[in-house]
């Protein structure tokens, strides 16, 4: 099996591993979180239907209070008025406040008005509980069989609640009849009530958007199902939760009577929506997880491919190269760390050797003139160095020892005594030894002044010596010129290493390379490499007077096009230094311009030069003061490899 089928068989392996297992972690500990979120919902939601027949307890118990303390009624239950009958208990005036069931009774449980009838104005109905002519005094909603409040308040007698009827569930309240102050004594009750039946359920389901059921604990209306888990429900202090299918859930509770015991079977059927969500959620993710594994198991093919089989076959096919042309200057420069970058740069360290031996000769021939001659010139100018330092130190020295501090303390004298000096000269002890100590002052200056004198002479001989030993050095480098094949990429490394080198406590830089792949070309190295490395030194003189927080230098070398369409190679060293503004890339170039103190400005005048000797050209580039430069030498490709 190939090493490409054995990675993508494994890398399939643990795609689908971990895909497995991840999903089987979400069925086992996130789908029952949306399972538990879902039956609270659906607690919550049978409690808000509970809370809804509560509110319509309240709401009936309030409209009973309006009744029962008010004047008009108050009068009615002693005189029976038929004015109030005619205005107050006609079954328009009963309708308007959606009850179904109005008494008004005296004390002791003497009926005056009662109407009961089916919900929405139905049909009078008749009911054993309450008896047209009279309630039992025992009754639970009279007045003063409560015990709810203090005597003679509106609160004293009140009862509200559910009460079981032979017509079905009813949601019922009396409120004692007292005056519109609410005082008394109480003269009788007043009770209403309204039927919990298909049509309240409806209302409260779209208050509360639950649709929900009731029945009577007492009888057989219950279905066989629920009666099942009647005895649970029953028992059970929260609300009991079943699924009735894969869309719904079916919430039970109870709810008691006005004697505080289990009268009414309440069920709430709420949609599984959070359910089905939580499944959907769950699909997504591996979906989702299978997805990314197939795109991770594409990037590590491509990158398995770029960073080792592609490699590997250019190695391959650079060994074939070399061994049939011969050329052992070819470099494959695989920029890897690994193994593969090892045995890459093994086989062009094998090959740079094996060119070495082949020009030992050139090499040989040409350092030992070269060595012979710079020993002789750096011996020189060790020499005269010796000597211009011995004037420079005697210079200082004359220097730091001035005696213008003493000729600074005569102008003092002479300040302070400016109105009679003459006098002070003449007569003064102190200023008797005026004139000897000026005379002998001049003398020891005059003295400094010549021995400065000679010593800058000296100074100045020295660093012409100097200039014309450096002189020398020039001409003889122009005299021999020597082109030959160069890789391009290892002389600009050379003059960064170089440069960096020349600074004195250089800045921290960062160094990006961007070569593209040229093969070696017919050049004056040694001229090639002065130039770029007086490039690189400048750059790096510019990021070292520079505040940038980064330095960074960029070289890259790549191919190009001149106007006329002839094929060129560029070098550019760019820098995020200091810049170069409009004014100075103008007169860049020119003998003895510079754009910083210490310098001489003959450096870019003398690489221009030679670039220009070599048949190219050096050009300049800045956008301004702070954002850096960029130097490019451009050489002619057809013109170099033609020779």
């Amino acid at each position: 099996m190939q090493l490409r089928s054995k990675v993508v068989l494994i890398l399939s392996s643990v795609v689908v591993l971990y895909a497995v297992v991840d999903h089987a972690m979400q069925r086992v500990l996130i789908s029952p979180s949306f399972g538990e979120l879902e039956r609270e919902e659906a607690q919550q939601d049978l409690q808000r239907t509970v809370e809804a027949i509560s509110s319509e307890v309240q709401h009936l118990d309030q409209r009973c209070f309006d009744w029962a303390a008010w004047d008009d009624t108050y009068q009615f239950v002693e005189t029976g008025d038929a004015a109030y009958i005619k205005s107050n208990l006609g079954r328009t005036a009963v309708l308007r406040d959606h009850v179904d069931f109005l008494v008004i009774c005296k004390p002791g449980g003497e009926v005056v008005w009662s109407d009961i009838h089916s919900p929405g104005g139905g049909p009078r109905l008749a009911m054993r509980e309450f008896p047209t002519e009279r309630l039992s005094s025992s009754h639970p909603l009279l007045a003063e069989n409560t015990k709810l409040g203090r005597n003679d308040s509106p609160e004293a007698g009140r009862a509200s609640g559910l009460v079981m009827s032979e017509h079905g569930p009813m949601l019922i309240a009396s409120r004692p009849i007292l005056t519109s102050q609410g005082a008394g004594p109480a003269r009788g009750t007043v009770i209403m009530g309204r039927f919990l039946g298909p049509e309240m359920i409806a209302e409260l389901a779209a208050q509360t958007s639950v649709q929900f059921e009731v029945w009577p604990l007492e009888g057989n209306t219950i279905p066989a199902k629920e009666r099942e888990l009647l005895d649970e429900i029953t028992a059970s202090p929260v609300p009991v939760i079943r699924a009735r299918d894969k869309d719904f859930l079916d919430v039970y509770a109870t709810k008691d009577d006005i004697q505080k015991a289990p009268a009414l079977l309440i069920r709430a059927s709420v949609d599984r929506a959070i359910s089905a969500r939580g499944a959907t959620s769950i699909r997504y993710a591996l979906i989702s997880t299978i997805a990314a594994g197939l795109l991770l198991l594409l990037v590590l093919l491509s990158v398995l491919q770029k960073t080792v089989l592609k490699p590997i076959a250019l190695l391959t096919q650079h060994a074939v190269e070399t061994g049939r042309n011969e050329n052992a200057t070819a470099k494959l420069a695989l920029k890897r760390d690994d193994e593969i970058g090892i045995l890459s740069r093994e086989f062009d360290d094998m090959l740079e050797k094996l060119a070495q031996s082949r020009a030992a000769v050139v090499e040989v021939a040409r350092a030992a003139g070269k060595s012979e001659i710079a020993t002789g010139i750096l011996h020189n100018v060790g020499n005269v160095l010796n000597t211009v330092n011995v004037s420079a130190t005697l210079v200082a020295d004359r220097v730091k020892n001035s005696r213008v501090s003493k000729l600074q303390r005569l102008a003092s004298v002479v300040e302070q005594q400016a109105d009679n000096l003459g006098a002070f000269i003449s007569q003064d002890p102190k200023g008797k030894h005026f004139g000897p100590y000026l005379t002998e002052l001049s003398r020891l200056m005059t003295t400094d002044q010549e021995t400065i004198a000679r010593e800058v002479d000296v100074l100045n001989s020295g660093i012409e010596h100097i200039r014309q030993l450096v002189d020398s050095q020039q001409a003889y480098a122009r005299r021999s010129e020597l082109r030959e094949p160069t890789q391009v990429t290892a002389l600009i490394d050379s003059a960064l290493k170089i440069s960096e080198q020349a600074l004195v406590d250089c800045r921290a830089t960062e160094v990006v390379r961007q070569y593209e792949d040229i093969p070696p070309l017919p050049l004056d190295k040694h001229k090639l490499l002065e130039i770029l490395v007086n490039l690189c030194k400048n750059a790096r003189e510019s990021l070292q007077r520079s505040q940038c927080a980064a330095p960074r230098l960029v070289v890259s070398l790549r191919r190009t096009d001149d106007a006329d369409g002839n094929e060129r190679i560029a070098i550019s060293i760019a820098d995020n230094g200091e810049g170069i503004g409009k004014a100075g890339l103008v007169k860049i170039f020119q003998h003895g311009f510079t754009t910083h103190k210490e310098g001489h400005g003959f450096g870019l005048h003398g690489a221009a030069n030679s670039a220009t000797e070599m048949g190219g050209k050096l050009s300049a580039r800045s956008d301004g003061p702070g954002h850096g430069a960029t130097f490019t030498l451009e050489l002619n490709l057809e013109s170099l490899t033609a020779a």
